[in-house]
């Protein structure tokens, strides 16, 4: 999709949010596809150590073609990462490659772990658009505390394989990016200066961003302070879905458990899901800010944010510049 029509679909996707409409005359720009939901780590801010043993697996392929052949006309995005750790499905280069052949922009978010020189290759050479390493900690002390179940020095030391590989390749793809929470206990000072020597670790190689974000809080599932901002009708239900591994289909990143579960991908379509009376209703609480029945929403931060003509104001210049996370 090139940029003009890129921009031409964002202003409909605006003009509907703001209209305030709840069935939608066009299909989810975005979407978050579980290529798994295990995980080899147990990190401190994230709910999936929670996760029953039922609802761990791994999605099979055919579903995932299904998914595929049918969000192919109206998709722009796609990313391989939602609850797990991506890298631990067998399939996950195939599945970059199939999205890729049909012009999808593919996204993965990995903790690097089990990134070897193989799969480094398998993945450059898939055509990955975008890969993001989620590494909190700049020092091997605080990683592994934050980071429970990773080992500080080989993680490094996968990243800048990974790159050293990709610049022997001469590619320019994936963007690749380190991406860090911000957490409150660290000082602005400390967290600048070991900021810095970390960075100085990739020094020469083809890392083309430094991410530092905030940590939310998996909509009520950890322990935060609220924002004290206005209410911020959350946009995600007039642009995205997420998939479960299984096929279950959630109009929210946040809904880490499947509160609100709004189809099922193995036995309707996405395009029957968009406008189902689950995503219609979802919308006309969101609208009216009728969200104390909903689980999610009621208990999420992401709900008040600061606002940009009636956008909420994180992210929306990596939206529109199609750089989103």
């Amino acid at each position: 999709m090139n940029l003009l029509r890129y921009w031409l679909r964002l202003f409909r996707i605006y003009f509907h949010f703001r209209k305030k409409s709840t069935y939608l005359p066009y299909f989810p720009i975005r979407l978050w596809i579980e290529a798994t939901s295990r995980c080899n780590f147990r990190c401190i801010m994230c709910p999936n150590k929670h996760l029953e043993k039922q609802d761990k697996g791994l999605m099979e392929f055919g579903l995932y073609q299904k998914i595929i052949e049918e969000a192919k006309d109206f998709v722009f995005d796609i990313n391989l990462a939602h609850r797990g750790e991506s890298l631990l499905h067998p399939q996950i280069a195939e599945m970059i490659r199939t999205a890729n052949q049909y012009r999808i922009f593919t996204k993965l978010h990995t903790n690097g772990s089990l990134l070897t020189k193989e799969l480094s290759r398998e993945i450059i050479s898939a055509g990955l658009d975008r890969l993001s390493f989620s590494f909190d900690g700049f020092k091997k002390e605080t990683y592994e505390k934050i980071r429970k179940g990773g080992d500080f020095n080989k993680t490094v030391t996968n990243i800048k394989q990974f790159l050293e590989i990709k610049k022997s390749l001469n590619s320019k793809k994936p963007e690749t990016v380190i991406e860090v929470i911000h957490f409150d206990h660290f000082s602005s000072s400390q967290l600048k200066k070991e900021q810095e020597l970390f960075k100085n670790r990739f020094k020469g190689l083809p890392l083309d961003s430094f991410v530092t974000k905030e940590l939310h809080n998996w909509a009520g599932e950890i322990e935060k302070e609220q924002n004290k901002h206005k209410y911020s009708k959350c946009p995600f239900p007039w642009n995205a879905l997420v998939i479960f591994w299984n096929g279950d289909v959630l109009p929210c990143t946040q809904d880490f458990f499947g509160h609100y579960t709004v189809g099922d991908v193995k036995e309707q379509s996405l395009k029957q899901i968009w406008n189902s009376s689950p995503m219609v209703e979802l919308r006309e609480k969101l609208i009216h800010q009728d969200i104390e029945s909903l689980k999610t929403c009621s208990h999420c931060d992401r709900v008040w944010r600061q606002r940009f003509l009636g956008v909420p104001k994180e992210y929306l210049w990596e939206f529109i510049s199609k750089k989103m996370p």
